[in-house]
């Protein structure tokens, strides 16, 4: 039993600190949203290449993702801090890209502003890199 409410606290911890990313300031965020994300190893895009402006999407779980309107207009910046690859396709296209954990990357052109998918997890063999 001490251990469910353990995990449970951590897990609310954890989802309070990327609530605090994406939402605004928050008590248990840093102010840096670049820090949260490597600190958390969180998937993160930002709105203008190198950590400008605002975190517009975040994720850490593995799985397939639609792109909020924000996040497909504005996802200049992947900032993979998590252990998976990430997969980006365009919203308008037919093309994909991906990053290894680790990797910080500014958009190309073709889908800079243009996200229409997020993959969290696995290499997709014949995905050109970001």
């Amino acid at each position: 039993m001490e251990v469910i409410v353990m995990r449970a606290r951590i897990a609310f911890g954890a989802l309070a600190a990327v609530i605090g990313v994406v939402a605004g300031p928050a008590a248990t965020a840093s102010a840096a949203p670049v820090d949260d994300c490597k600190g958390l190893r969180l998937v993160c895009i930002f709105e203008n290449p190198n950590h400008g402006g605002a975190v517009v999407w975040t994720g850490v779980e593995n799985g397939t993702y639609g792109a909020p309107y924000r996040t497909r207009t504005r996802g200049s910046n992947v900032l993979n801090s998590s252990s998976s690859w990430v997969r980006l396709k365009q919203a308008k296209g037919t093309r994909a890209c991906q990053m290894s954990p680790g990797r910080d990357v500014d958009l190309p052109g073709w889908i800079n502003d243009n996200i229409g998918q997020i993959v969290i997890g696995g290499h997709a063999s014949g995905v050109p890199n970001c």
